[in-house]
């Protein structure tokens, strides 16, 4: 545990990371909801608002950190915070004192006694220990920040070494004192930006040829950043590297979102079995509930409006879910009233130009939106007239 907090305290990139991971766990995705005879879940929202606060992402986020640290041990305290109406506190237990797979609790690390037995009534109710049965993904990524981190301090070294010219002066003087004040001279130059020099006197600056040594150093650090995002988010492109086409690009966003998907599924597995049992035995909330992610499909900003503008086309969307989705308000919906106008099946009277005739329905709604930018059957208006 101590080599995993160095590792995680001192290296920026895994910190990205883990940080990019949490944010697709965490925020307005998850729900509790109860299923119908049909086998849709139904949002509760005066339930959602009780679980979503500080103190149950961090039961989230303790969830997560279990697949990284191999373990988590939450403590759930009973007691409900009067001024948000929302649990008061949650802690994570230090892991140094969690003796994970004897289910004990220790009083200081690596001694037996005095310590506490996690099966015992008295805790099982409000401790719950996520243990995943491993090391955890930190016991493959820390061997590789380890040795990231040597080669950085020796890369700065190698840098400090190679990478400034070396400033050659030439004096015709025997004596050392005039050896001595010139090199005095040369130094303070950078900071005087006046250097004055006998007649005689050179000055030469010596540059290094470029070997590409630092090479050695850059490649290995790449190297140690792309398989610590592949092992966490299953894509280097995803922690910021970039791809050499687009392609590439979509590739990894798929693999990300699948290990996303399978992050999610750990988490709800945990919360329905082991969080949510306790919450209603605390009479925190009711029972029959289960906690869902929603079945939101994750996508860029450019592809959900892709999306909304064919959704919009073919059916008739509430101005609710457009506000909600984008922060916009909107009035009624013109193309939905235009085919209502039209007979209701897009108009098949409707030609290519405004009101003609010429659509013999060669093309597909989809082609046909495509190319003219509008519905099959769309009115529009002309607002040039003759004077």
């Amino acid at each position: 545990m101590d080599l995993y907090d160095a590792c995680l305290q001192q290296d920026a990139h895994i910190r990205a990371v883990i940080e990019t991971l949490v944010s697709q766990i965490l925020g307005d995705r998850y729900m509790p909801a109860r299923q119908n005879e049909k086998g849709k879940y139904i949002k509760d929202v005066a339930q959602t608002r009780k679980i979503q606060g500080s103190q149950f992402d961090k039961i989230i986020r303790g969830i997560v950190e279990a697949k990284l640290f191999g373990y988590t041990l939450l403590e759930i305290m009973p007691g409900i915070d009067p001024r948000t109406g929302k649990l008061a506190e949650v802690n994570i237990i230090e892991r140094r004192n969690v003796l994970a797979d004897q289910r004990r609790v220790v009083q200081r690390q690596g001694i037996w006694l005095p310590g506490w037995d996690l099966t015992q009534p008295a805790y099982s109710r409000n401790y719950i220990l996520v243990n995943t049965g491993d090391l955890g993904l930190f016991s493959a990524t820390t061997p590789l920040i380890l040795a990231k981190k040597f080669t950085v301090a020796n890369y700065v070294n190698f840098s400090h070494t190679y990478g400034q010219p070396i400033i050659h002066g030439k004096t015709v003087s025997e004596s050392n004192a005039d050896r001595k004040r010139l090199a005095n001279d040369i130094a303070n130059a950078a900071q005087n930006k006046v250097l004055v020099t006998g007649l005689d006197d050179e000055i030469d600056i010596k540059t290094f040829t470029m070997s590409n040594s630092e090479k050695i150093y850059t490649s290995l650090i790449e190297f140690v950043n792309r398989e610590v995002s592949n092992m966490i988010l299953g894509s280097e492109s995803m922690a910021g590297a970039t791809q050499s086409y687009v392609g590439s690009t979509k590739a990894h966003q798929d693999i990300f979102r699948e290990r996303i998907e399978v992050y999610r599924r750990f988490i709800e597995n945990v919360m329905n079995e082991e969080v949510v049992p306790r919450l209603v035995a605390m009479g925190y909330i009711p029972s029959g509930l289960e906690f869902k992610y929603s079945n939101r499909i994750e996508m860029n900003n450019e592809d959900r409006i892709k999306l909304y503008g064919l959704i919009t086309d073919k059916f008739e969307v509430s101005a609710d879910e457009i506000e909600k989705e984008f922060g916009i308000h909107v009035g009624r919906q013109l193309n939905a009233m235009d085919m209502l106008a039209s007979g209701g099946n897009g108009g098949s009277s409707a030609g290519v130009g405004s009101g003609g005739s010429g659509d013999r329905r060669i093309m597909s709604d989809e082609e046909y939106y495509r190319r003219y930018g509008r519905s099959r059957g769309s009115r529009i208006a002309n607002f040039l007239k003759d004077a």
